[in-house]
């Protein structure tokens, strides 16, 4: 008589463990563009969290990296664009193979700990750790010069303006907790391994937290200003082979063009912003605009705020900059938070000696002052492309009064992959975090606009010339993230820190 198919005999198998995980990894790309079913998480986590349950900590580990492997194929599948163009096909394909390792072991590391953290017999344990160890790990991979959050789980939620309203309590990281949470309680529910005041105490956790989340943000003080801010954003569509030449300034001259046309026909025209690496700036005894731009902005009375690849003191900095004419000095932001390995890299004149580029591979340096720019008395901040990722570095700006936040970047690199939506849409969450409008402006993939509620304004098409002139409404909010910052992977840190030695204690006197 064959053996009952049962979910415990296939995780007991030696290999077909690994199933369940690998149809959760599968699953998740539905949440993903261009499919965009962000109501997916809420579910797709369920098998791989059910093998972590039921197998040994480092049959979990195998699991999570399993997990990994088809999703973080999918999700960076993109930068597949950018590097075979530039890399043999070799190093390319290794450079592509050495991401989807990395990105998954992470996914790895935090199935062992799940592994290692369930705890038989404290349900209550196992519900809260689940979360708190997923949120700690995507905190883990954010930090460091190889932070990279492409992928992560709470960008899903970007299009639901409802459950934004969590970020702005507790950041990005309130999204993936409490979509690990409540599966998890749903598991040892199913499971039996909640008593009945456990399951009512962990659910009674999830509920305040989702309550908070959604109900405080409508306690916070608005700000709205007068009257809006009139802007021109210029999408020009150059090609990625003229930002990286080193002796080519011919993009200037199309975005020079495309701003006559946009302030002509619109002339309540207030500021005009282009994208990252427009301009090619070489600040030797003075900092001074290229001619063409401060004439044409004179001229027509606006300002213009655009990104600049800036020669400093024998540095190279991706930045941004401000034309004013009323301005005393010239103010410039320099990218803090570099792409590892493409602007930054400890041995970059080895790495380009070896693999005989001549990209500027890894020559940039980061910036550290947070800069704050002034438009006709309001003011705007800006972060370059990859800086858009990082909740932590975009309040600052918020902190310092920014009444709009712009991102500047060239996704040209990208094509028509999902690279484009993908970064777009991490600026509706960094827009709910700081209670404060973000518009992205690109060279070419998208430009979007999102209010102070991560709520979608509009949205250019794609790899097209496009000139957007529109009033940008400033209202503002006050969140709790702005005044704490990273708090909530504090404080699932340090609960983790106080209660595993505990369980471990508890657990110990129980064996004897």
């Amino acid at each position: 008589m064959s053996e009952q198919i049962t979910l415990k005999n296939i995780t007991n198998k030696r290999y077909a463990y690994l199933l369940l995980p690998l149809f959760s990894g599968v699953a998740i790309i539905a949440a993903f563009p261009p499919f965009e079913q962000g109501y997916v998480t809420w579910a797709a986590l369920l098998p791989l969290l059910w093998t972590c349950l039921q197998v040994s900590p480092l049959r979990a580990f195998w699991a999570g990296f399993v997990f990994g492997l088809p999703f973080n194929l999918y999700v960076n599948l993109y930068l597949a664009n950018v590097l075979y163009p530039y890399l043999s096909d070799f190093l390319a394909t290794i450079a592509m193979i050495g991401l989807i390792l990395y990105t998954s072991l992470f996914y790895g590391l935090f199935a062992l700990a799940a592994g290692l953290a369930k705890s038989p017999g404290r349900g209550w344990f196992t519900a809260l750790a689940f979360p708190s160890l997923w949120l700690i790990v995507e905190y883990l991979r954010s930090m460091s010069f190889l932070g990279y959050n492409v992928g992560y789980l709470g960008y899903t939620q970007w299009n639901y303006p409802v459950l934004l309203n969590i970020a702005s309590v507790y950041g990005y990281w309130g999204l993936p907790f409490l979509i690990v949470f409540f599966q998890t309680i749903i598991l040892l529910f199913y499971r039996k391994e909640l008593h009945a005041k456990s399951l009512y105490a962990v659910t009674a956790v999830f509920a305040v937290l989702l309550a908070l989340g959604l109900a405080l943000p409508a306690l916070q003080p608005v700000d709205k200003e007068e009257s809006p801010l009139w802007v021109s954003l210029i999408q020009g569509n150059i090609q990625p082979e003229e930002v990286i030449d080193r002796n080519r300034n011919d993009s200037v001259d199309q975005y020079l063009d495309l701003t006559r046309q946009a302030v002509e026909s619109k002339p309540a025209v207030e500021l005009v912003v282009w994208p990252e690496t427009v301009a090619k700036l070489n600040f030797r005894d003075e900092i001074k605009h290229p001619p063409p731009i401060s004439q044409l902005a004179k001229e027509h009375e606006f300002d213009l705020l655009y990104g600049a690849r800036v020669q400093k003191n024998g540095h190279l900095y991706n930045s941004i900059t401000l034309f004013s004419e009323d301005q005393e000095t010239i103010p410039v932001y320099n990218k803090h938070r570099l792409v590892p390995f493409v602007e930054f890299f400890p041995a970059e004149q080895l790495l380009n000696q070896i693999l005989q580029l001549d990209l500027l591979l890894g020559s940039y340096t980061a910036g550290d002052e947070i800069t704050i720019f002034e438009t006709n008395g309001i003011p705007v901040a800006g972060v370059v492309c990859f800086e858009s990722y990082f909740g932590d570095h975009m309040r600052l700006f918020a902190n310092k009064g920014s009444r709009h936040h712009f991102i500047v970047t060239n996704d040209a690199w990208f094509g028509e992959s999902i690279g484009l939506e993908q970064h777009a849409q991490a600026a509706a969450i960094r827009a709910a975090e700081t209670g404060t409008g973000v518009t992205q402006v690109a060279n070419s993939g998208i430009t979007i606009s999102f209010d102070y509620r991560g709520r979608e304004l509009f949205r250019s098409g794609k790899n097209e010339p496009a000139i957007f002139t529109l009033p940008l409404d400033l209202v503002h909010r006050e969140t709790i993230y702005n005044r704490l910052g990273d708090y909530f992977p504090a404080f699932w840190s340090v609960f983790l820190i106080i209660t595993v030695p505990v369980i471990l204690h508890n657990t110990s006197r129980e064996s004897l």
